[in-house]
Order: structure tokens, then C-alpha cells, then sequence
């Protein structure tokens, strides 16, 4: 990626300042989600009012967290991303001990009364389908924290974390619905029911495929390959993918945003962990890397909230911007995702960051709203960060990308 050696600079302090603040405070903070830990009894109220709650409060531009009784709290959705991150960096001593110690965390946060190893969020969780207690094991989080687990082994090489990986494949495999019908093979978000999200069945299958590469187990290989041309069949000929889908209508939820980077980084991690490779995978890829570039993103940077909705610009969707165009950039060759990538963290440190290191919630149309959040803002930017810079140094020293480089014929 051609990047300045100016703007690696500012890259690194970013990413210094922003170590600085989450460091000092052991990774703990609030969350846009974490309302129903307040001292009002919501879920004593109905279905309904915990719903409300969480909607009103995401979107609340004053942080009132503490008045209500709400603690600042370890997210390990948050503690897997940071472990990925720290993998990334220069292998020093401080960051093997942050490694090391995040590790650790995790083993202590995971839930206890599930087979395997998994996680869920640390506070209730509520919509119209669903009611999830704190800890309720989702394959979201434990996606993510297999994930900064892998690229713990893969940076340090210890064998618990091989382990771990193992142990989460277990608790996908046992306790999570599995959906295995004509055309459609789907892993379930959560072990209340069986249902299918499209990004949440694919993380699922990305751990089953980067545990495949770890230990050569076929048969995680091949339920990641089935969830994988489940969800390829679901892309709409526009190139974007939908949210979700009625197990039993066929109905889809209409959701584009920042989730459809989701999907393009676990195609992209599946395919290259088990080597499936096919037109019809790289096909989808440019389609919807394509859209993810033209249609979700302003030509300065600025990600676009829920299609159509111009505004907010999230730093949740930024952060998935920056990772997604470069991910997509190492794997396929493209310049104009490396370009992407550039374009959105640039726009990102300038209008995001606070000069004490943390990075605000949401850029709306006439305010900012500079809450900061650990999870949703501070640990994607930090894993934004640290994998776009150790890009930059890895293709200055001339090191092989992390993805096997492809000229797509079609492109």
C-alpha cells in the first residue's frame, strides 16, 4: 500500500496514544449496548421496554452511563480484538506480556455452563426475537475471540491457544444449531434457537476453517465450505449481501452497512484457510467488495450509515472500512482498495480521535457524538491500526501478504 512515510508517522502515534488510553485502563469501558445493566428493571417491565431501551440509549448523545448505575466492563468481543491487534506489533517483550495477559482474561471471562470454550456479551441483551442473559454464548463473540486467538498462536506459537481454538470448534459444533437442508447450511447465532445471519453463520464456519489449518480436521474444512456457499447464494445481484433470513418464510431482513465487510473478511479468510479458490468465490468477492467501495463509503472516507442513510458515520463502520479494503487489497492486488483503506483511516484519525487517545462514537450531520466506547470504537480502531500498519512495513521490507495475491480474470 503506498502510504507516506509522513503518514506512517501519524499512523503510529495514533495507534501509540490510543495504546496508551486502553492500557491504562485494562480494557474497560461501556458499551453502546450495555444499558440493561443499569439500576432500572427493563426486563421486569415486558418484552418491549428492554428493546426500547437499548435503541434509545445507542443513539443518546450525552453518556449518562454512570448516573444510571451502568459499570464500565471486560468485553471479550473487545479482549479478542485487542489480542489480534497486539499480534500484529513487533514482537516485544511488552506486547507478548499484553498477549499473554489477554489471554488469560479471556480464559477467566469465557461462559462456564457450555460445552467447550465461548463467550458471549457481558450484559443483557434484548430484540424482538430473542432475549440473551448477560454471558449467553453467541458464535459472534466467540468468533472474534477465535480469531485474536489465532493470530495469538500464529505470532507466539502457544500451544493453550491451538487448544482454545479447539475447544471453540466444539462448542459450535455441540451447542449451537446447525441448519443442514437442501441448498442451505447454516450456523445459529445464539444456542436459543436455530435462525440464520448471514455474517454470524460465517463466523462460525471462519473458526471451523482457520482451526482446519491449524490441526488439518476435514470435516471442520468442510461444514466451513458449506456455510460459505450457503451465504455466497445469498448475495444479490447489486454485489451486497442482506442481514439475515427467516429460517422458516425465506424472508430476508433488510440491513446493509457495516456488516457487509463482515461477510467479505470471512469469504476471505475461508477460502484462503481451506484453499477453495473457485470463480464463484472470487466472483463474489469483486461484487461485493465492489458495492462495499461504491455505495458505503463518500469519496473522502466518510462510511455511510444503513443504507440509504447518509449519516451517522460510525466509527465501528469506519474501522470495518480500513480492515476490509485491506484485507481485500492484499488478497486480490487491487490498488483501489489499498486507496480505500488509506482514504478511510486518514479521514478517520483527522475526525475521530480525541487528543487523548480514544476515538469517538459517531460524526453525525451538524454534532459529534464523542462518547467513547472500548469495544464498538477503541478496540476495532486498534486492530484497524496495528494490521494496516504492520501492512505498510511488511510491503516496504517486501514480505508476502498475509493472502495469496490473485489476478482476478474478470476484473
Amino acid at each position: 500500500m503506498d502510504v507516506s512515510e509522513n503518514e506512517l508517522i501519524k499512523w503510529k502515534k495514533s495507534l501509540r496514544f490510543l495504546d496508551q488510553y486502553v492500557s491504562k485502563r485494562q480494557y474497560k469501558g461501556y458499551d453502546p449496548y450495555d444499558i440493561l445493566l443499569s439500576k432500572i428493571p427493563f426486563r421486569k417491565m415486558g418484552k418491549w421496554p428492554p428493546i426500547i431501551a437499548i435503541q434509545i440509549f445507542k443513539r443518546f448523545p450525552l453518556n449518562i452511563r454512570k448516573l444510571l448505575g451502568v459499570p464500565r466492563q471486560w468485553n471479550a468481543k473487545g479482549l479478542g480484538l485487542f489480542l489480534r491487534g497486539y499480534s500484529y506489533m513487533p514482537p516485544t517483550a511488552e506486547n507478548k506480556r499484553k498477549c499473554e495477559w489477554l489471554f488469560d482474561k479471556l480464559m477467566e471471562l469465557r461462559t462456564k455452563d457450555a460445552p467447550g470454550l465461548c463467550w458471549g456479551y457481558p450484559f443483557p441483551w434484548a430484540s424482538p426475537e430473542k432475549y440473551l442473559p448477560p454471558g449467553s454464548p453467541t458464535s459472534v463473540v466467540s468468533g472474534f475471540v477465535s480469531q485474536g486467538i489465532y493470530a495469538y498462536y500464529k505470532a507466539y506459537g502457544d500451544p493453550r491457544a491451538l487448544k482454545a481454538m479447539e475447544d471453540i470448534c466444539l462448542f459450535l459444533e455441540e451447542a449451537l444449531h446447525h441448519t443442514n437442508e437442501e441448498g442451505l447450511y447454516a450456523i445459529s447465532y445464539s444456542t436459543v434457537k436455530p435462525d440464520f445471519c448471514y455474517n454470524a453463520s460465517l463466523l462460525a464456519a471462519q473458526t471451523f476453517a482457520l482451526t482446519s489449518e491449524l490441526n488439518g480436521n476435514s470435516a471442520y474444512a468442510q461444514m466451513a465450505k458449506d456455510a460459505l456457499e450457503t451465504v455466497l447464494k445469498r448475495q444479490r445481484s447489486d454485489g451486497s449481501w442482506n442481514y439475515s433470513e427467516n429460517l422458516e418464510t425465506g424472508k430476508q431482513r433488510v440491513q446493509i452497512d457495516f456488516h457487509q465487510g463482515f461477510v467479505l473478511d470471512s469469504i476471505l479468510s475461508i477460502a484462503d484457510a481451506i484453499d477453495y479458490h473457485t470463480p464463484e468465490v472470487e466472483k463474489a468477492l469483486q461484487d461485493g467488495f465492489e458495492f462495499y467501495r461504491d455505495f458505503q463509503f463518500t469519496y473522502e472516507g466518510r462510511a455511510k450509515w444503513r443504507l440509504p442513510g447518509n449519516f451517522p458515520a460510525d466509527i465501528h463502520h469506519q474501522a470495518q472500512g480500513v480492515l476490509t479494503s485491506l484485507r481485500y487489497g492484499a488478497y486480490s492486488g487491487s490498488k483501489r482498495a489499498e486507496e480505500l483503506a488509506k482514504m478511510v483511516m486518514n479521514y478517520t484519525l483527522d475526525h475521530f480521535q480525541d487528543g487523548r487517545g480514544y476515538f469517538y462514537y459517531r460524526k453525525h450531520k451538524y454534532f459529534t457524538d464523542r462518547t467513547t466506547y472500548m469495544r464498538w470504537g477503541n478496540a476495532w480502531m486498534f486492530l484497524a491500526l496495528a494490521e494496516g500498519i504492520r501492512d505498510v512495513e511488511a510491503a516496504n521490507s517486501g514480505q508476502k501478504d498475509r493472502f495469496t495475491k490473485r489476478a482476478f480474470s474478470y476484473a
